[in-house]
């Protein structure tokens, strides 16, 4: 793998592989995101667009009854550098999605206010952690809201019930990732998963990669 990245940062800048170094080192998939039936497409890109940001590599998206399409002027092409998750092969994908998760070794965490629930303050990240976000209006599905873990509510001081689905994802992991980076906790990716992602990005910052990976392959096929 380090070959073949040797052999194409060629086709790009320094500056450029310079920035996916650093990126790639910043990145985690200690704490993921998953969104269950959204159907607004800007609430879903918004969200996507915010889990670059803050360095959350991996998005899951439970596609029960709309099917997410990507809103390219909300989402300025943060898409393009995450691993996207999609659920939608089944008429309900919510618990393909929660028990792949927890088969990952995830600890779900649904964000609802509940008689058990914690304030996002307080809530313990030590273990890899999914947060589980609920349609626009109507919030989690009761197969969610079961198979959660725990619960974790964001504080409000208005009249107003609840936060836009796309704002409570991002005050919610705002929260999260900074936590997880001010402490002793290994949150970052193994050294294999940098690499992979690196490879990864740098194929995509490259306009005629196929031909260029082509080339690379028959020229070193073992002799």
């Amino acid at each position: 793998m380090n070959d073949l990245i040797a052999s194409l940062k060629e086709y790009i800048s320094e500056e450029r592989f310079k920035k996916i170094e650093m990126i790639s080192a910043n990145r985690t998939n200690h704490v993921t995101i998953a969104v269950e039936n959204l159907y607004q497409s800007h609430n879903m890109s918004a969200v996507l667009r915010t889990a670059e940001c803050l360095g959350i590599q991996n998005v899951h998206i439970i596609e029960n009854s709309f099917q997410y399409q990507i809103n390219k002027e909300v989402s300025m092409g943060s898409d393009k550098w995450l691993t996207i998750h999609r659920y939608n092969g089944k008429p309900d994908n919510t618990q393909a999605c929660l028990q792949h998760l927890k088969q990952q070794g995830y600890k779900l965490v649904a964000t609802m206010p509940s008689e058990k629930d914690t304030m996002i303050d307080d809530i313990d990240i030590s273990m890899p952690t999914a947060f589980v976000f609920g349609t626009e209006l109507l919030g989690l599905s009761q197969e969610a809201i079961t198979m959660a873990d725990e619960f974790v509510k964001i504080p409000m001081y208005g009249f107003t019930e609840s936060y836009n689905i796309s704002v409570s994802v991002a005050l919610t992991m705002m929260n999260v990732c900074q936590r997880l980076r001010k402490s002793d906790i290994n949150w970052r990716l193994s050294d294999n998963e940098i690499m992979a992602l690196r490879l990864e990005w740098v194929k995509k910052s490259i306009k005629d990669v196929d031909g260029i990976l082509k080339r690379y392959s028959e020229q070193n096929v073992p002799k």
